[in-house]
């Protein structure tokens, strides 16, 4: 046999044992997600969805909340501009 031929085995061999040990992994990888996407679907099973009134009650929590932080925000932003913009270069000039 010559040198190219026997190299060519030596490549068909591990071409075959790479594509073995690839199918493998793509075997394990495809239980590990059917595990996966079962353990999943039985916590979503478990979940207590709210309902209507409660997200509705929430919701107005959330506003509220939101327009509260808002607001506190603002008025810190204009008391610091009105030092840094007016008071400060008044005591620096």
């Amino acid at each position: 046999m010559s040198l190219l031929a026997v190299l060519g085995v030596v490549a068909a061999l591990a071409a075959a044992a790479a594509l073995v040990v690839w199918r493998e992994q793509v075997r394990a990888m495809a239980h590990s997600t059917a595990v996966f996407t079962g353990e999943v679907t039985a916590e979503v099973k478990k979940v207590t969805w709210p309902d209507r009134q409660q997200l509705k009650n929430a919701t107005l929590v959330i506003i509220a909340f939101v327009l509260v932080m808002a607001t506190i925000i603002g008025v810190m932003d204009l008391i610091l501009q009105a030092i840094f913009v007016n008071v400060l270069p008044r005591l620096l000039g």
